[in-house]
Protein backbone atom coordinates (compact mmCIF):
# COMPACT_ATOMS: atom_id res chain seq x y z
CA UNK A 1 0.00 0.00 0.00
CA UNK A 2 1.09 3.07 -0.69
CA UNK A 3 1.93 6.14 1.37
CA UNK A 4 -0.60 8.22 -0.35
CA UNK A 5 -3.61 5.85 0.14
CA UNK A 6 -2.08 5.22 3.98
CA UNK A 7 -2.13 8.81 4.36
CA UNK A 8 -6.36 9.29 2.88
CA UNK A 9 -7.19 6.05 4.50
CA UNK A 10 -5.95 6.93 8.35
CA UNK A 11 -5.80 10.67 8.21
CA UNK A 12 -3.72 12.39 10.57
CA UNK A 13 -4.22 12.16 14.51
CA UNK A 14 -3.38 14.50 17.02
CA UNK A 15 -1.74 13.97 19.98
CA UNK A 16 -4.79 14.83 21.86
CA UNK A 17 -6.57 11.89 20.27
CA UNK A 18 -3.40 9.29 20.82
CA UNK A 19 -3.95 9.65 24.72
CA UNK A 20 -7.63 9.92 25.07
CA UNK A 21 -7.81 6.86 23.14
CA UNK A 22 -6.78 4.83 25.96
CA UNK A 23 -9.85 5.20 27.39
CA UNK A 24 -11.99 3.70 24.90
CA UNK A 25 -10.08 -0.08 25.14
CA UNK A 26 -9.59 -2.20 28.42
CA UNK A 27 -7.30 -4.85 25.85
CA UNK A 28 -3.98 -1.92 26.65
CA UNK A 29 -1.48 -3.93 28.28
CA UNK A 30 0.42 -1.32 30.64
CA UNK A 31 3.84 -0.58 29.75
CA UNK A 32 6.88 -0.17 32.55
CA UNK A 33 8.25 3.05 32.24
CA UNK A 34 11.43 3.36 33.98
CA UNK A 35 13.38 6.70 34.94
CA UNK A 36 16.97 5.66 33.77
CA UNK A 37 18.25 9.46 34.98
CA UNK A 38 17.31 12.64 36.78
CA UNK A 39 19.19 16.26 36.87
CA UNK A 40 18.60 18.80 39.40
CA UNK A 41 20.42 21.52 40.66
CA UNK A 42 21.17 23.92 43.50
CA UNK A 43 22.59 27.03 44.10
CA UNK A 44 24.73 27.88 47.53
CA UNK A 45 24.64 31.45 46.65
CA UNK A 46 28.39 31.68 48.02
CA UNK A 47 31.80 30.89 46.23
CA UNK A 48 34.63 27.88 47.23
CA UNK A 49 38.17 27.55 46.59
CA UNK A 50 37.63 24.08 45.07
CA UNK A 51 41.73 23.21 45.73
CA UNK A 52 41.00 22.42 48.94
CA UNK A 53 39.04 19.38 47.81
CA UNK A 54 41.68 17.76 45.97
CA UNK A 55 42.85 15.25 49.37
CA UNK A 56 39.21 14.81 50.52
CA UNK A 57 37.54 11.54 50.73
CA UNK A 58 34.76 10.97 48.04
CA UNK A 59 35.57 14.13 46.10
CA UNK A 60 37.48 14.75 42.74
CA UNK A 61 39.06 17.41 41.13
CA UNK A 62 42.18 18.15 38.76
CA UNK A 63 42.08 21.26 38.13
CA UNK A 64 43.82 20.64 34.53
CA UNK A 65 41.31 18.49 33.29
CA UNK A 66 37.95 19.63 35.03
CA UNK A 67 36.06 22.90 35.38
CA UNK A 68 34.65 21.64 38.61
CA UNK A 69 35.11 18.79 41.10
CA UNK A 70 32.55 15.64 41.83
CA UNK A 71 31.42 14.02 45.14
CA UNK A 72 30.65 10.72 44.99
CA UNK A 73 30.81 8.20 47.72
CA UNK A 74 28.92 5.20 49.66
CA UNK A 75 25.72 7.94 50.99
CA UNK A 76 25.52 9.71 47.56
CA UNK A 77 23.10 7.75 44.70
CA UNK A 78 24.38 9.83 41.58
CA UNK A 79 27.15 11.79 41.22
CA UNK A 80 27.46 15.64 42.24
CA UNK A 81 29.16 18.59 40.28
CA UNK A 82 30.19 21.38 42.88
CA UNK A 83 31.09 24.56 40.77
CA UNK A 84 34.01 27.56 42.51
CA UNK A 85 30.42 29.89 42.04
CA UNK A 86 28.87 27.56 44.35
CA UNK A 87 25.98 25.75 41.11
CA UNK A 88 25.58 22.25 42.37
CA UNK A 89 24.14 19.38 39.62
CA UNK A 90 23.14 16.21 40.74
CA UNK A 91 23.00 13.37 38.55
CA UNK A 92 22.61 9.99 37.77
CA UNK A 93 19.96 9.20 40.39
CA UNK A 94 16.42 7.76 39.91
CA UNK A 95 14.25 9.56 41.87
CA UNK A 96 13.75 13.60 42.85
CA UNK A 97 14.00 12.81 46.21
CA UNK A 98 17.60 10.82 45.99
CA UNK A 99 18.46 13.88 43.90
CA UNK A 100 17.77 16.34 47.03
CA UNK A 101 19.29 14.21 49.72
CA UNK A 102 22.47 14.29 47.42
CA UNK A 103 22.49 17.93 47.43
CA UNK A 104 21.72 18.63 50.35
CA UNK A 105 24.67 16.12 51.55
CA UNK A 106 26.90 17.65 49.31
CA UNK A 107 26.16 21.28 50.68
CA UNK A 108 26.22 19.87 54.32
CA UNK A 109 29.86 18.01 53.53
CA UNK A 110 31.07 21.57 52.19
CA UNK A 111 30.18 23.30 55.38
CA UNK A 112 31.86 20.86 57.56
CA UNK A 113 35.28 21.36 55.58
CA UNK A 114 34.50 25.24 55.95
CA UNK A 115 34.12 26.17 52.50
CA UNK A 116 31.14 27.51 52.86
CA UNK A 117 28.65 28.89 54.79
CA UNK A 118 26.04 27.10 56.23
CA UNK A 119 22.88 27.52 53.87
CA UNK A 120 19.42 26.12 52.89
CA UNK A 121 19.25 24.31 49.85
CA UNK A 122 16.72 24.76 47.22
CA UNK A 123 16.95 22.10 44.59
CA UNK A 124 15.34 22.16 41.39
CA UNK A 125 14.29 19.66 39.08
CA UNK A 126 15.93 20.15 35.72
CA UNK A 127 15.46 16.87 33.86
CA UNK A 128 13.57 13.25 33.81
CA UNK A 129 15.39 11.15 31.41
CA UNK A 130 13.08 7.61 31.34
CA UNK A 131 12.43 4.46 29.36
CA UNK A 132 10.30 2.04 27.58
CA UNK A 133 10.29 -1.32 25.86
CA UNK A 134 6.63 -1.52 23.81
CA UNK A 135 7.84 -4.78 22.68
CA UNK A 136 5.92 -3.98 19.60
CA UNK A 137 8.07 -2.90 16.31
CA UNK A 138 7.39 0.50 15.10
CA UNK A 139 6.64 1.27 11.29
CA UNK A 140 8.33 4.74 11.76
CA UNK A 141 7.84 6.20 8.14
CA UNK A 142 3.92 4.81 8.32
CA UNK A 143 3.49 6.55 11.51
CA UNK A 144 4.66 10.24 10.75
CA UNK A 145 2.08 10.02 8.42
CA UNK A 146 -0.25 9.24 11.09
CA UNK A 147 0.51 11.49 14.04
CA UNK A 148 1.07 15.20 14.08
CA UNK A 149 4.20 16.52 15.73
CA UNK A 150 6.10 13.57 14.89
CA UNK A 151 9.05 13.98 12.87
CA UNK A 152 11.12 11.36 11.07
CA UNK A 153 14.06 12.03 9.10
CA UNK A 154 16.20 8.50 9.30
CA UNK A 155 19.04 10.21 6.94
CA UNK A 156 19.48 12.81 10.08
CA UNK A 157 18.34 10.11 13.19
CA UNK A 158 17.50 6.44 13.48
CA UNK A 159 14.72 7.82 15.38
CA UNK A 160 11.51 9.53 15.46
CA UNK A 161 10.88 12.36 17.61
CA UNK A 162 7.25 12.94 18.93
CA UNK A 163 6.78 16.12 20.59
CA UNK A 164 3.37 16.06 22.54
CA UNK A 165 2.12 18.94 23.91
CA UNK A 166 0.77 17.58 27.02
CA UNK A 167 4.75 17.15 27.99
CA UNK A 168 5.16 20.76 28.73
CA UNK A 169 8.26 20.83 26.03
CA UNK A 170 9.48 17.25 26.43
CA UNK A 171 10.24 14.75 23.76
CA UNK A 172 9.66 11.52 23.08
CA UNK A 173 12.36 9.28 20.92
CA UNK A 174 11.05 6.56 19.42
CA UNK A 175 13.13 4.00 17.19
CA UNK A 176 11.96 1.03 14.76
CA UNK A 177 12.61 -1.97 17.84
CA UNK A 178 9.56 -0.70 19.74
CA UNK A 179 11.40 1.39 22.50
CA UNK A 180 11.08 4.64 23.56
CA UNK A 181 13.40 7.09 25.05
CA UNK A 182 12.03 10.26 26.94
CA UNK A 183 13.92 13.41 27.56
CA UNK A 184 13.30 16.97 29.05
CA UNK A 185 10.73 15.99 31.76
CA UNK A 186 10.66 19.19 33.82
CA UNK A 187 7.58 17.70 36.49
CA UNK A 188 7.28 14.47 38.17
CA UNK A 189 4.06 15.25 37.68
CA UNK A 190 3.87 14.98 33.66
CA UNK A 191 4.55 10.95 34.43
CA UNK A 192 1.36 9.61 34.26
CA UNK A 193 0.80 11.69 30.89
CA UNK A 194 3.82 9.71 29.38
CA UNK A 195 2.31 6.43 30.62
CA UNK A 196 -1.04 7.23 28.78
CA UNK A 197 0.89 8.31 25.88
CA UNK A 198 2.65 5.19 25.78
CA UNK A 199 0.13 3.03 25.97
CA UNK A 200 -1.94 5.18 23.24
CA UNK A 201 0.80 5.04 20.91
CA UNK A 202 1.15 1.09 21.48
CA UNK A 203 -2.67 0.51 20.64
CA UNK A 204 -2.54 2.89 17.86
CA UNK A 205 0.58 0.83 16.27
CA UNK A 206 -1.32 -2.26 16.97
CA UNK A 207 -4.51 -1.49 15.52
CA UNK A 208 -2.61 -0.22 12.47
CA UNK A 209 -1.30 -3.07 12.18
CA UNK A 210 -4.35 -5.01 12.02
CA UNK A 211 -5.78 -2.83 9.09
CA UNK A 212 -2.23 -3.62 6.93
CA UNK A 213 -2.95 -7.39 7.77
CA UNK A 214 -6.84 -7.08 6.51
CA UNK A 215 -5.87 -4.39 3.74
Amino acid sequence: MSQQVKRIKYGRRSSQSLSGQIGTSKNVTKRKLSIVNLVATAELGQSMDLERLVDIPGFLYDHAIYHCAYLKDSRTKGKVSVFSSGKMISIGTKSFRDARQDLKYAAQRLVDLRLIESVRVKVRLQNIVAVSDTGIPFDLESLSQIFHNLIYEPEQFPGAIYWAPELEGAAMLLFPSGKIVVTGLKRQELLPAVRKLLEGLTLSTQEFDGRESHA
